[in-house]
């Protein structure tokens, strides 16, 4: 199999196994504030260890699948639209994020507060108020801190899967 059909097999296995843990696991928790967004911390991952073209793929891959899972919240278009600026943004900063082992960690939390701002922006934009911005603030906190802890364990798991695949591939 080369490497290509690999790594694609590996994002596909990732995507859906993070959106079905998402939506059937973790968004039945109940812990306070938001709700950890794994989706988010994968999309993050790719992009730093792949690149920016991955990572919008990836991100576009996941949000789609976001889309179409039940229970389908929001205007349809919306996930994939912002996954993938996700993914591209954090693909264009993995150059950067070679210097700490914090880096990574802290592109994840940014990640994970833009995702929640651009969600709410681009609803407010096509006409789906989904929530308030004051619930945006509210939830703003705990979302960056469950992308961190999340990316504690989603990061390694990733960039080892990825390493499996292709030997020489992540840049973490």
């Amino acid at each position: 199999m080369s490497v290509f059909w690999g790594r694609s097999l590996v994002a596909a296995v990732w995507v859906m196994g993070a959106v079905l843990l998402q939506t059937v696991v973790l968004s039945q928790l109940g812990l306070p504030g938001a709700t950890p967004d794994l989706i988010v911390v994968l999309v993050a991952g790719w992009g730093l260890s792949r690149g920016s073209l991955e990572g919008v793929i990836v991100g576009f891959a996941a949000g789609l699948f976001l889309d179409v899972m039940p229970p389908a919240v929001g205007t349809f278009g919306i996930w994939p639209l912002v996954l993938a600026l996700v993914g591209f943004l954090t693909g264009l900063l993995a150059d950067d994020s070679q210097g700490s082992s914090l880096t990574p960690l802290l592109v994840v939390a940014v990640a994970a507060l833009s995702t929640l701002a651009l969600y709410a922006g681009v609803s407010q934009l096509v006409g789906a108020r989904a929530f308030s911005w004051s619930q945006i603030y509210g939830q703003a906190l705990t979302q960056g801190l469950y992308a961190v802890l999340l990316a504690l364990v989603v990061l390694p798991a990733l960039s080892a899967t990825l390493r499996w695949v292709e030997p020489s591939s992540p840049r973490y």
